[in-house]
């Protein structure tokens, strides 16, 4: 290698030699591990003795005096945590406060987790509506619209408007979501709803617990939009092998409400249209 700035007509070089590799031994007995280098002298040997790590202590519940596993923040027989001195409930870590269903699918699209305002907002928006009309029109016409209008919200909220009818998704909102996301291709409930086997519709169709058990890739699963179908309690069981089921359609299909309640608890973010 020549330098070119001032290089005078000679012809030197640097040649680079690669380092000699150092012999490495080991030396038997007592865990030590002996490195050897080479020098002008001879040789000189290092030994360096590795000693076994010590093993970390169990912790004991304080509660039950049952013995804490290695990496295990609580006691699994009565679930007290000793960092926080006190039974540490599972739900605590859960952002919806361990909500299921369609207060689930509300709560996760309403500001500050609350769809009680919505609500409230929402009937304060019809009282205003009816108010500005009665104004405005001035009849006797007015008057028995708004009385009828507000008749019919009022039975809804003693019929179907009940908190029974809207956890089985047979309330107004449920319905409402129902329709929309039949329209939009389930893109308001669904991760990937084009992905393939993502959306299974079977409307009244021959699928029962048979065909749902030939499913091979339950993981794609989201929708499952089979209602008349022959589904039975024994599918709805199976269901529970389904990670990212996340709606549910089985209107008239013979499964009885004990099973999806098992179902729902079991998927708290599943929407279940009874």
């Amino acid at each position: 290698m020549v330098c070119a700035s001032c290089a005078d007509g000679g012809e030197e070089e640097l040649a680079l030699a690669p380092a000699e590799d150092l012999p490495v031994r080991e030396i038997p007995g007592g865990g030590a591990l002996g490195v050897t280098s080479a020098t002008a002298d001879g040789f000189i040997t290092q030994e360096v003795y590795l000693e076994p790590e010590e093993a970390a202590e169990q912790a004991v519940c304080r509660k039950c005096r049952a013995v804490i596993p290695n990496g295990r923040l609580q006691c699994a027989v009565c679930g007290y945590n000793p960092q926080l001195s006190r039974e540490f409930d599972p739900l605590e870590l859960d952002e919806y406060d361990g909500a299921m269903g369609f207060d689930r699918f509300l709560m996760k699209h309403t500001s500050q987790n609350d769809p009680g305002n919505l609500i409230l907002w929402f009937r304060i928006f019809l009282v205003f509506v009816l108010a500005v009309y009665i104004v405005t029109a001035r009849d006797l016409i007015s008057f028995v619209t708004s009385g009828v209008i507000i008749g019919v919200y009022i039975g809804y909220l003693f019929t179907m408007g009940q908190r029974i009818n809207f956890h089985a998704g047979r309330s107004a909102i449920p319905r409402f979501v129902l329709l929309v996301n039949r329209l939009s291709g389930w893109t308001g409930v669904a991760t990937n709803p084009k992905a393939p086997d993502a959306v299974i519709t079977n409307r009244g169709g021959k699928f029962g617990d048979e065909q749902l058990a030939a499913i091979e890739n339950t993981d794609s699963v989201e929708i499952l939009d089979i209602p008349s179908t022959g589904i039975t309690n024994t599918g709805i069981l199976y269901l529970q092998s389904f990670p990212n089921l996340k709606g549910l359609v089985v209107q008239g299909c013979q499964v009885s409400d004990e099973s999806l309640d098992v179902l729902q608890r079991f998927n708290k973010s599943v929407l279940i249209w009874r």
